[in-house]
């Protein structure tokens, strides 16, 4: 057996759907979106249809239970998953709510949440025969992807800027990664597109106005949802406060909401909560702007999430679960993670900024004091370089 034929895909796999405009698709790789939207000037992410019911397998432990919801069974591994919810009552007390929750996502191998979607992205760029994986990372996923591929056995390009912290270019190095810097974000894609032909497969979105990254990876990040249930069952949180760029953790968390809703496991989704460092989704759903737009304001202290940009696939995401978007200043978020630190997690700053966001909802009365919260914590504080 060759090493590309080792990854199986999942049977219940029938095609793909554009989650704007519903067109359908065989199934395949649309590294640009759907391509009905794109004639139509319009840009939107792609998702995987998955035919019959899906099923939680009991009888198996870690992501094994979730095989027949996930793209491939046999995805390398790091031992990513099955991060800790932690409840935390005095930081609950201080906010004012019922009780307030914590899912370490920076327990994950290389320190972040990418660790979910970089299996299925190898997985799948292996299975079609692409010798390299490629992506355009401020930091996180460059490090995520570089681990992921030297796992798999194959090439990683990474593309980043010049202002590339030395501790992202270091783990991306070590793992045998290609790291190529580029003056600005627009040059990182202009990159991808000319030099990727048909031997690099984009983990990452390639367009200016973006789309989503890969549909395959993003598969991956529904574990999260997986593992709440399995952790809470039907006595979910009522909120998820997730830090929000272009909407990848957040879309895959509401699909993973929605195949539980859908096969049964859970009456309702909990609202789903974007926190952001400026206000681009908050723009988008109060209607004062559209997912097309450039969003102006500084989001340097906060690079993980920062960028002018947001998503169709954040607004879908928002919109199903009944959630919204709150923004706070990049500005506040080094007194978000020395407050944070107070309770023992030391955060990374885009990842501290939901600890600001969820104070600023409760202020405003978006948060009640009878609601359970839950902070999606996607990256520790040894990765902060603006303290």
């Amino acid at each position: 057996m060759s090493f590309k034929d080792k990854h199986v895909l999942n049977p219940r796999i029938q095609g793909m759907r554009c989650i704007k405009c519903g067109a359908g698709y065989p199934v395949g790789d649309y590294f640009y979106g759907c391509p009905s939207c794109m004639e139509q000037g319009e840009n939107s992410a792609v998702t995987i249809i998955y035919e019959g019911c899906g099923s939680i397998d009991t009888t198996k432990k870690g992501w094994a239970r979730y095989e027949s919801m996930l793209p491939y069974k046999d995805a390398v591994t790091l031992g990513e998953g099955n991060t800790p919810v932690l409840s935390m009552p005095r930081l609950a007390e201080d906010v004012g709510v019922t009780a307030i929750y914590t899912k370490n996502e920076f327990q994950n191998p290389t320190g972040s949440h990418k660790d979910r979607m970089n299996p299925f992205i190898v997985a799948r760029a292996s299975a079609m025969g692409y010798d390299t994986v490629t992506c355009a990372s401020s930091g996180n996923e460059a490090a995520s992807l570089a681990a992921y591929a030297a796992a798999e056995g194959i090439k990683c390009v990474n593309v980043s800027t010049d202002s590339i912290p030395g501790l992202w270019k270091q783990a991306s190095d070590m793992c045998g990664a290609k790291l190529v810097t580029v003056p600005t974000s627009a040059h990182r894609l202009k990159y991808q597109r000319e030099n990727m032909g048909d031997k690099w497969y984009p983990a990452t979105n390639l367009l200016e106005v973006p789309t989503s990254s890969s549909a395959w990876g993003i598969q991956g990040y529904k574990t999260i949802s997986y593992e709440l249930y399995d952790e809470f069952r039907k006595d979910l949180p009522d909120l998820l406060f997730i830090p929000t760029c272009r909407g990848d953790l957040l879309y895959g968390i509401y699909e993973g909401f929605e195949d539980l809703f859908q096969y049964g496991y859970i009456e309702k989704l909990p609202k789903l909560v974007a926190c952001e460092p400026l206000p681009r989704l908050e723009k988008i759903l109060e209607g004062e702007a559209t997912h097309k737009d450039v969003f102006p304001g500084s989001s340097a202290l906060t690079s993980s999430i920062g960028g002018g940009t947001a998503t169709w696939q954040s607004v879908t995401a928002l919109k199903e679960t009944g959630g919204f978007a709150v923004s706070v200043p990049d500005s506040e978020a080094v007194d978000d993670v020395s407050e944070m630190g107070r309770y023992g997690l030391y955060l990374e700053t885009s990842s501290a900024i939901v600890y600001g966001c969820l104070k600023k909802a409760s202020r405003e009365g978006r948060v009640h004091k009878e609601d359970r919260v839950l902070l999606v914590l996607t990256s520790n504080g040894y990765k902060n370089v603006i303290l």
